[in-house]
């Protein structure tokens, strides 16, 4: 018997360990989604049909006046894409825009990055909106890593697949926020996208901290990525 457990023991020592490793999930869809105007009751409400939208998500639901493609707009709902695809919803036209004569109406999740917005006639009759504008194809999340620090002064980031023709702002905050409602350091223009190493002012409010969230989030596309750094110099 005691040879026998000598040789489990042994077993134990040989076999690797089994870590489990914390994952990322990120929204993955290769269509754009889109909605269309179905209906409209003016100054009361106004009914969509959705096309492709991703499943298992939440879009706030915005509208504000035409030509602002509802960014910034005044949050009438939020809405769970359950199993996603199509479907059709009813929105209550908030008081600030009854009379209006054309509405802008956006969807925009703040957890996976994905929008969609349209227009629409306050009115029973007239002419429908034109189809929203296709959207330029971008597949995936942007993240970055934290490539160096200079304590109190900078902190260097190196992006991966940012959407092109985009503008992040850059916000920093204590550890733990994610950066939601920091100190806003900067507003970065993607270009063409993709890879870059940027480099960030760390602001005087968190200046002696010793960990900090740093977050980049796009006002008209929705896409975000944070992390955080050790408010240590490093190569």
């Amino acid at each position: 018997m005691k040879r026998f457990i000598t040789i489990l023991l042994a077993i134990g020592l040989v076999l690797p360990a089994v870590v489990a490793l914390p994952t990322m999930h990120a929204q993955a869809s290769w269509t754009i989604p889109t909605f269309s105007i179905v209906s409209v009751v003016p100054d009361k409400s106004v009914t969509i049909q959705t096309y492709n939208f991703p499943a298992s998500d939440s879009f706030d639901v915005l509208m504000g006046p035409i030509g602002t493609k509802g960014i910034n707009g005044i949050k009438v709902a939020t809405t769970a894409s359950g199993k996603g695809g199509s479907f059709q919803a009813t929105y209550t036209i908030p008081a600030g825009l009854k009379g209006a004569h054309q509405i802008a109406i956006r969807m925009q999740s703040p957890y996976s990055g994905y929008y969609a917005y349209n227009w629409f006639y306050n009115q029973t009759k007239g002419p429908k909106p034109p189809p929203p504008p296709p959207e330029p194809y971008y597949y995936g999340y942007p993240t970055f890593s934290i490539q160096s620090v200079v304590r109190d002064n900078t902190v260097t980031i190196y992006t991966n697949n940012l959407p092109p023709n985009d503008t992040f702002d850059v916000l920093m905050g204590p550890k733990g926020t994610k950066g939601i409602n920091g100190i806003k350091v900067a507003s970065t223009a993607t270009g063409k996208g993709g890879s870059q190493q940027l480099t960030y002012n760390i602001p005087s409010g968190l200046k002696g901290s010793y960990q900090i969230a740093i977050r980049m989030q796009s006002p008209s596309s929705g896409y975000f990525a944070y992390n955080w750094f050790y408010n240590n110099t490093t190569p």
